[in-house]
């Protein structure tokens, strides 16, 4: 008996759903944004589920639906903000797909990373990037300059990025 349209759709979406979101995200500047993209397109997902082809895989077509969706949300919005133009989100989607692999191995690398960071400078990093505190706003509740923590963010990114790119070398991505 072959499964039913909203289980093979639920199985499906909620497989892929991180990795769609992270292809809506980079598509995107606020996090947010991204969010209320994704929710729109799981809905355009499963009211187009009848035309998803099964020997096609599902995250490329979830993929293309997506990138509609972030067309049409900045298209809706680009009068209250600040959006890509429609050229450069083709861009970015197109580079987006194309990179999937690399983008999927430097994620693997940055979650170890982040692991080998000393408790003070990941909580520095998750509080900066995770809340989408500006740096001012960090330094106030720090009680740090923002100059000093302008350095310790910059050692600390360095330090992360030098930590990945060895990670991509010993696999051979570099």
């Amino acid at each position: 008996m072959a499964p039913s349209k909203p289980d093979e759709f639920v199985s499906l979406y909620t497989r892929y759903e991180r990795k769609l979101f992270r292809y809506v995200a980079s598509l995107l500047v606020r996090p947010t944004d991204a969010e209320d993209v994704l929710q729109e397109t799981a809905r355009v997902l499963w009211q187009k589920f009848d035309q998803y082809r099964r020997e096609e895989p599902f995250l490329p077509w979830a993929c293309r639906v997506a990138r509609y969706e972030v067309l049409n949300y900045c298209q809706r919005e680009r009068t209250r903000r600040k959006h890509f133009r429609p050229a450069v989100i083709e861009l970015l989607a197109d580079a987006r797909i194309e990179h999937d692999e690399l983008l999927e191995v430097q994620s693997r690398w940055l979650k170890e990373c982040m692991e080998k960071l000393t408790e003070i400078d990941r909580r520095l990093i998750e509080r900066r990037y995770a809340s989408e505190r500006s740096l001012a706003e960090l330094a106030a509740e720090t009680g740090r300059s923002s100059n000093a923590l302008y350095k310790s963010m910059q050692r600390i990114r360095r330090t992360l990025l030098e930590c990945i790119e060895s990670g991509l070398r010993s696999e051979g991505w570099k």
